[in-house]
This record gives C-alpha cells, structure tokens and sequence, in this order.
C-alpha cells in the first residue's frame, strides 16, 4: 500500500510540474482564440470514431482470449470500465480494474482474463514499435534519439519474449501441472495454466494475423481522429501528423502522472506539433480538446456501464477459480 500511495505522489507531482512548465509559456490570447476558432464538424465525426475504436479494441480483446464473438458484449462493458479506471485512477489502475470486469461479466477465470488482457496490451506494443520506426524514419533528424531507442528496445524485448513464450508455452504448462503446491497457492498455479491456455492460441499463424491486423486497424483509427481533430483547428498538415501524435500519447502514457494523464497529453502533443511548427499555445489547445472528447466518451460509457449492470469500482471479494 505504502509504493502505491508513492507511485501516485510522484505521478501528480511530475504532472503538476509539467502543466506549471507548460502553462508558464502560453499566450493566453492566441490560446482562446485558438479555441474559439474550433470548426464543430470534425469534432462530432471523431467521437463516432472513438466509440468505433473501442467497440474494435473489445473485439480484439474477444480475439485473443479466444472465446466466442458472443462474449463481445462482455468484453466491450469491460474494456470501458478499464478506460474508465485510468481516467479516474492513477498509475494505469484501469488495466487491472478491466481484468477483473471481464471476470465479473464473462465468468471466466482470472487466471485467463490476466493472460488476455496482458496479450492485448502486448499487441499495442509490438504495433507500436513499428509505428515508432515509421516515425523516426520520417522526423529522426530532429527527435531525441533516447526516445525512439529506448521503444524500439522495448520493442525488440517484448517481441522475442513473447516468441519464446508462445513456442514453449504447452512446454511450461505440463511441466506446471506437476507441481505439487499448497492449497493456499493453488489459485496462482490456476491462473498460470489458464493464462498459458490461452498463449497457445497464438501458435495459429490465423491467430496471430488477425490480432495485428486489428492492432493496425486501431493505431490507424487512433491516428485518424487525432487528424481530424487538427483540421477542426484550421491545420492543414499530413495524415502522418496524426501517427505521430498518437505515438508520443502512446509512450507519454507509460509516465507517472495524475489521473488521466494529466500533464503528460499536453507535453505529447506539444513536441509532437512541434515538429510541424505547431507552436506551444496551439498544441496545448489542441492537447485539451483532444484530452476533453476522449475522456468524455470513457467516462460516459463507463459510468453507463457501472450503474447499468451494477459493477462496483470498489474492490470486491475474488473467486481464483
């Protein structure tokens, strides 16, 4: 409890830092008229695109646990709560929130929500390292090289270990059925056999194809609204515009921050936009409103889906099996 209560200290006070940063070096004037010049148009199209992108995230969530497409509905409630969590919680608290929502709504075990929702996170990573190597290709004369070496490591790390994984996962898994362990621990042996269950899945090449044919089709969209909310401001710029943006939220969000990412979305955008001579006031503009329409569809669907179908944020009593 007491690195919990550490981790979110440090996350609000690194964001509260970089919105004084940032905020320090705005002009005022230029940012409300940056806001009032808002086309509503593309503002509207965008929220049916974010709805549609988790709506797509939920189906591949369904995907790679395996199950029956009529489980998307469960998977779609949790994948909301999950945006929902890291909205209102710091440290990211909605990606395991979202484990134990798919629990709660599919029955299914834990152990194999845990493996699911770790894959589907694994999948935006490898996704995103790509994206990452498009981006440094296209602007890696004026970015920091720290920032693209240290994703394409991450990269190159998560995608060897989930190789080895996936190709000893039936391996690991009858070599853990003959581990002779106390009742108090048979839930972990559970959740490890349920979690390389599912791994196995990914040892058919149509599996695999599928889940990253839909990672591209949700870095795609993402990159897409992100580029409609630039031509509501009046900017003309390049659909890569959008990759990029998208990539910098992406990695900004692995930071410390406040609920929300607070902070973080703001210095994303600002270097991002920086590299087509965005200014700060302009980027920081943008930065709110992309935050502000995002944030407002997660937390709609969430609090929707909490009152709805009665699921607590709270934590609540676990059944391992």
């Amino acid at each position: 409890m007491k690195s919990k209560r550490w981790l979110i200290i440090i996350g609000t006070l690194f964001s509260l830092i970089l919105l004084i940063f940032i905020f320090s070096q705005l002009d005022w004037q230029t940012f409300f008229l940056t806001l009032c010049a808002i086309h509503p148009e593309p503002l509207i199209f965008s929220i049916f695109i974010v709805i549609f992108s988790i709506v797509l995230r939920a189906v591949r969530w369904n995907v790679i646990a395996n199950l029956p497409l009529s489980y998307l509905h469960s998977f779609w409630q949790a994948t909301s709560i999950g945006y929902l969590g890291n909205v209102i919680y710091p440290v990211r608290a909605g990606e395991l929130l979202k484990i134990f929502a798919i629990h709660y709504f599919a029955k299914i075990p834990l152990g194999r929500a845990f493996a699911s929702a770790v894959l589907d996170r694994v999948a935006d990573v490898i996704m995103l390292g790509l994206f990452t190597l498009s981006m440094l290709w296209l602007h890696g004369s004026r970015l920091d090289p720290l920032i693209g070496n240290s994703v394409i490591i991450i990269f190159v790390i998560t995608l060897i270990f989930m190789i080895l994984l996936i190709s000893f996962a039936q391996h690991l898994q009858q070599r853990i059925q003959t581990w002779s362990i106390s009742e108090k621990w048979q839930w972990f042996k559970e959740w490890l056999l349920h979690g390389l269950e599912t791994l196995q899945t990914f040892q058919q090449s149509h599996h695999i194809v599928t889940v990253l044919l839909l990672t591209l089709t949700l870095f795609l969209l993402d990159a897409y609204w992100m580029w409609q909310i630039m031509h509501a401001f009046g900017w003309h710029l390049p659909f890569e515009a959008g990759i990029t943006v998208s990539v910098f939220i992406v990695i900004g969000a692995a930071l410390p921050s406040a609920p929300g990412y607070v902070g973080v979305y703001q210095l994303a955008c600002l270097l991002a936009l920086g590299l087509y001579d965005i200014d700060a006031t302009r980027a920081v503009a943008y930065s709110i409103v992309l935050q502000l329409l995002s944030f407002a569809v997660m937390v709609i669907q969430g609090i929707f889906i909490t009152i709805y179908y009665g699921f607590k944020l709270t934590p609540q009593p676990i059944d391992y099996e």
